[in-house]
């Protein structure tokens, strides 16, 4: 009978390596593949330029031209004028830089001269006259803005793998050429009209020149611009039945006054929102400049207007006065509690029951909170408009989901992205700015495109065919 003798096991030490050696050696491996960067981003460059004089001269490098060639090439000798290939010839290189998100280059690009002596005067397709930016940094710099990052920030993240930082102005540049894209976004029809349009504003700042001019520190004479407060009025579209919201239009206001409003609701109307292509209910909070508006234009029968109940509610709560004996905790919950009632009103679906919930809250508040009371009988129908129209959906088969009808809590989500971008802009300098940071936001978040690339790809191909 044979015994099996256990294996001896292999003690083995794994070598223990200090983190700060490790990173060390993985800085020089980025050092080298930096450099392999650098290497391979000149050599496609210019092995890019090179096949368009090739292809420009119909021959490869070192070959003999055919005299008898009659091809005319979109290239000029700037001595003789003429565009005959047989003419021309390599002549050499010259430097010139290129700068790409990864790395920046010094490029050799080639020559062409002319029998005359002339050189040729020629555009190549890979880089643009005295373009020394490369498109990534260009889509790179937009892709910061709509992401909300402020310039000075983008200007160093644009660097990290160039080294080479651009001026704050350059950046901005690039970000205010999506503004024409605003103004071509606010012509075109619209592509989808929804059922349900939400209106609210928020407002910005900008900076206006005025009439005085001054002597700066540096003793250059300036204009003195004062900061104004504006509203961007927002009109938002919302599909009641699957929850799906995106962007109709918006309006540099001066005001949320009557003519802001009806500029936006023309513009709206233009483009195709109109009754009979299935607008069903507008949703807003009430103001008097946009109930001014809606009596201006006509968005065809059957049209209906619903007040935001968010905003009745928080009138409520701002006309709940208390009595002088409480306290600010007492107050807290005694406005808590109007609140809670008031909000309860709105709860179901059956109007008859609204409307006696509405007599119960005056009951309980009447003589302690006339106000409170009065703010949410005020326009009280107008609150409950959605009802009718949630009724004529169920009776066509459609199921509308509540909580798309009676507020325009679904805007707030956009109205935070366009907050968030003020909020980094600080104060605008110019119209083309807001313009172009409401596009941003709407291209990073809102605007639907039927292709599977990235938003800043998308952006940038409206960019080319704009």
């Amino acid at each position: 009978m044979t015994t099996t003798v256990p294996r001896r096991s292999k003690s083995r030490k794994r070598r223990e390596i200090k983190a700060s050696q490790r990173r060390r050696r993985q800085r020089q491996l980025q050092a080298t593949i930096d450099r392999s960067m650098s290497e391979i981003v000149r050599g496609s460059f210019e092995a890019a330029l090179q096949g368009e004089i090739t292809e420009m001269l119909g021959r490869p490098k070192h070959a003999r031209r055919n005299r008898t060639d009659p091809t005319v090439v979109q290239a000029r000798c700037n001595k003789c004028g003429t565009q005959l290939r047989r003419q021309f010839s390599r002549a050499g290189v010259y430097s010139r830089s290129i700068l790409t998100f990864a790395t920046g280059s010094s490029l050799a690009v080639p020559r062409v001269s002319c029998e005359c002596a002339g050189m040729v005067d020629l555009e190549f397709e890979h880089l643009a006259p005295y373009g020394r930016l490369w498109f990534d940094l260009e889509e790179r710099a937009r892709e910061l803005a709509g992401l909300c990052v402020s310039l000075r920030d983008s200007v160093e993240i644009l660097s990290w793998g160039n080294r080479q930082p651009l001026a704050i102005a350059t950046v901005n540049k690039m970000v205010n050429q999506t503004a024409p894209l605003a103004a071509s976004f606010q012509r075109e029809a619209l592509g989808r009209i929804p059922a349900v349009v939400m209106l609210d504003g928020l407002w910005v700042t900008i900076l206006q020149p005025t009439d005085e001019a001054f002597v700066d520190k540096k003793g250059r004479h300036r204009q003195r611009q004062r900061k104004c407060r504006f509203p961007i009025l927002v009109a938002y579209g919302m599909d009641p039945v699957s929850g799906e919201r995106w962007i109709l239009d918006w309006e540099r206001g001066k005001d949320e006054d009557e003519a802001s409003w009806t500029k936006l609701l023309e513009r709206l109307e233009k483009r195709g929102l109109r009754a009979e292509k299935g607008l069903h209910l507008f949703v807003h909070d009430g103001s008097s400049g946009l109930e001014a508006a809606f009596a201006l234009v006509d968005f065809g029968p059957g049209v209906t207007r619903q007040r935001c109940i968010f905003h009745k509610l928080q009138n409520v709560r701002r006309d709940t006065q208390g009595t002088p004996e409480m306290d600010r905790r007492q107050r807290r919950e005694h406005a808590h509690a109007v609140l809670s009632d008031a909000a309860a009103v709105y709860q179901g679906t059956d109007e008859a029951q609204i409307r006696q919930r509405l007599a119960d809250f005056r009951a309980t508040w009447g003589q302690s909170e006339p106000k409170a009371v009065a703010t949410l009988q005020r326009d009280f129908d107008r609150t409950i408009a959605y009802l009718a129209i949630q009724e004529a959906a169920r009776q066509r088969g459609e199921v509308w989901k509540t909580e798309c009808l009676r507020a325009t809590s679904a805007l707030e989500r956009v109205q935070r992205h366009l907050r968030q971008k003020a909020r980094q802009v600080v104060i605008f300098h110019a119209e083309a700015g807001v313009d172009a940071a409401v596009y941003l936001v709407i291209a990073h978040h809102h605007l639907s495109c039927p292709t599977e690339l990235p938003w800043a790809r998308r952006l940038e191909q409206a960019l080319l065919t704009a």
